[in-house]
């Protein structure tokens, strides 16, 4: 698995040009080493675009999950592995 900090997005709504139907929301994340690698997460609903908003703004640092194609708020590295063996004693 290829874990990728992000540095910075850039998010858009894009209106659907009729009022019985809702637009959709766009966002796109930056590298944080590389800027010129993108990832882009698209057709969100509503609120899913709302939540995403919320979540690229108030936890730092975020990651992108190449081979998921999804967002990461923990690098998995970051956690304290339970030592092998701990569980056989349960």
């Amino acid at each position: 698995m290829a874990v990728v900090t992000i540095s910075n997005y850039y998010a858009e709504w894009v209106p659907s040009g009729n009022p019985d139907k809702p637009g959709c929301g766009r966002v796109i994340l930056r590298n944080a080493l590389r800027l010129t690698d993108l990832y882009c997460i698209k057709n969100l609903h509503s609120d899913d675009f709302r939540n995403l908003l919320t979540l690229l703004q108030t936890e730092k640092p975020i990651y992108w999950d190449t081979n998921g194609n999804c967002l990461r708020t923990a690098h998995p590295q970051s956690h304290d592995a339970e030592p092998v063996g701990e569980q056989e004693g349960a």
